[in-house]
């Protein structure tokens, strides 16, 4: 199976799910704020760990978060394109208004200046992640946000628009996601009857 124990990705995280689960659980509020992060910005695991308190800033009823940062070998943060070389066209925008947001919020407004504002490991935040979904990864949540994206292509956005937001560098890396979705399935049953 690879480096998936349960699978690779198939299939889309229910937003209900994720909302229940949240608002249920008793992660602290840096880690419900963490995966919320992951899944509205399809981000990996180790991105939001090097967001500083000065990365983020609200205007217009929105949150502008830059991931442009890494931490290098001496724990300097240093300037980087975002993960495989890819590049973020500037800082994600995400509206207060969808859920959870307001919960990122919150921790940034709590961390002092020049701190992290997820100061823990990317084991911490894959243990947070297995508490709510013993048999998912972080990576479930980046499938589930570039495979919404990839739904509205061709309508609302380009391939170009989805690799500005994600820093994903090659197209067929996008072309890639929500392949072989059991969503996908069934939405072409459905167009069959």
């Amino acid at each position: 199976m690879g480096k998936y124990k349960h699978g690779k990705p198939d299939e889309e995280i229910n937003r209900i799910d994720l909302e229940e689960k949240i608002t249920k659980s008793d992660l602290s509020l840096r880690q419900k704020a963490y995966i919320i992060l992951l899944y509205w910005l399809g981000c990996r695991r180790s991105e939001p760990l090097v967001i500083f308190k000065e990365d983020i800033e609200e205007k217009n009823n929105r949150l502008f978060i830059s991931i442009h940062y890494r931490i290098d070998k001496n724990g300097e943060r240093i300037p980087y394109s975002r993960g495989k070389w890819g590049q973020a066209g500037g800082p994600a925008e995400l509206p207060l208004s969808n859920f959870g947001v307001e919960l990122i919020k919150e921790v940034w407004q709590k961390t002092k200046k020049g701190k992290r504002v997820f100061p823990f490991t990317d084991k911490t935040g894959y243990r947070a992640i297995k508490k709510l979904w013993p048999k998912k990864t972080p990576h479930w949540l980046r499938y589930t946000r570039v495979t919404k994206l990839r739904e509205k292509l061709g309508t609302k956005l380009t391939i170009d628009d989805i690799k500005s937001f994600t820093g994903i560098k090659r197209d067929t890396t996008i072309q890639n996601y929500g392949l072989k979705t059991k969503a996908g399935i069934h939405k072409i049953a459905d167009l069959l009857e």
